[in-house]
C-alpha cells in the first residue's frame, strides 16, 4: 500500500522491531525458515510451543499441532537446521528440544525491520485474529512491526489507539482490532482489555508526535 510506505518513510522513529536504517547496502538475502515464520502459521506456532516450554518433545508436539505427524517432524528438522531449535537432551530416549532466540534484521526500503520471537508469536494467533494477516497482507511488514510496538506503547500508556491509527495509517477499526488482539496474545494488563481514551484526554495530539515517540 503506497499511502503506508509514504507516511512511515517520512517518519522519524526508532522502536525495537523498526528503525530508519541509514547507509546500508540494497541487496537483501532472505533466509528462507526465518521469514517463513511470518508467512506459516503452523511453523509459528511450533516454534512458540517449544519456546514457551523446557521440555518440549516431538511426541508432545504432534499431540498438541494442528498439522500431520510428518509435518511436525519436517518443521523440526527445518527448525533445527535453521538454528531456531536445538536438540538439549532425551526423554525416555525421545529428543527434548528449546528454542533458541534471535533477531533477523531485514532492509526494507532503507527501512530496518526485525523480526524476533514476539513477532513470531503474533503469527502464529493468526487463525484466531484474522486482524493480523490483513495488517500484514494489506500493509506489510513495516506495518505490521511499528504497530506492534506501538501496542507495546499503548499499553504503557504513551498512547491512545487513534494516534496509533495515525501513525500507521490504519483505520481506527483495524487499529482497535490489532490492538485488542496483541492485548491477549501478550497479555497486557490484569484484564488483557485496552484502554481507550476521549479527544479531551490528549492534549494537542498532534505536536511534534513523532518526534516524542521515537527520537529517544
Amino acid at each position: 500500500m503506497i499511502s503506508s510506505f509514504v507516511t512511515l518513510y517520512k517518519m522519524s522513529y526508532d522502536t525495537e522491531h523498526v528503525r530508519n536504517a541509514g547507509d546500508i547496502p540494497g541487496t537483501i538475502t532472505g533466509i528462507p525458515t526465518f521469514t517463513e515464520l511470518l508467512t506459516n502459521t503452523a511453523l509459528a506456532s511450533l516454534y512458540t510451543t517449544i519456546r514457551h516450554s523446557s521440555t518440549a518433545t516431538a511426541p508432545e508436539l504432534v499431540e498438541t499441532a494442528d498439522v500431520s505427524k510428518k509435518t511436525v517432524y519436517e518443521y523440526l528438522r527445518k527448525l533445527e537446521q535453521a538454528g531456531l531449535i536445538t536438540e538439549t537432551g532425551h526423554d525416555d530416549g525421545t529428543s527434548v528440544y528449546e528454542a533458541e532466540d534471535f533477531e533477523l534484521t531485514l532492509t526494507v526500503r532503507d527501512v530496518e525491520v526485525s523480526i524476533t520471537p514476539e513477532l513470531v508469536e503474533v503469527v502464529a494467533h493468526e487463525d484466531e485474529y484474522p486482524v493480523i494477516n490483513r495488517v500484514l497482507d494489506d500493509h506489510g511488514l513495516v506495518t505490521f512491526a511499528l504497530a506492534h510496538d506501538l501496542v507495546n506503547a499503548h499499553a504503557d500508556g504513551d498512547i491512545t489507539i487513534r494516534q496509533l491509527a495515525s501513525l500507521t495509517d490504519l483505520s481506527s477499526g483495524t487499529a482497535y482490532d490489532l490492538v485488542e488482539a496483541l492485548y491477549d496474545i501478550h497479555d497486557f494488563g490484569s484484564d488483557s482489555t485496552p484502554t481507550t481514551y476521549t479527544p479531551d484526554d490528549v492534549v494537542d495530539e498532534d505536536r511534534n508526535l513523532r518526534d516524542e515517540l521515537f527520537d529517544e
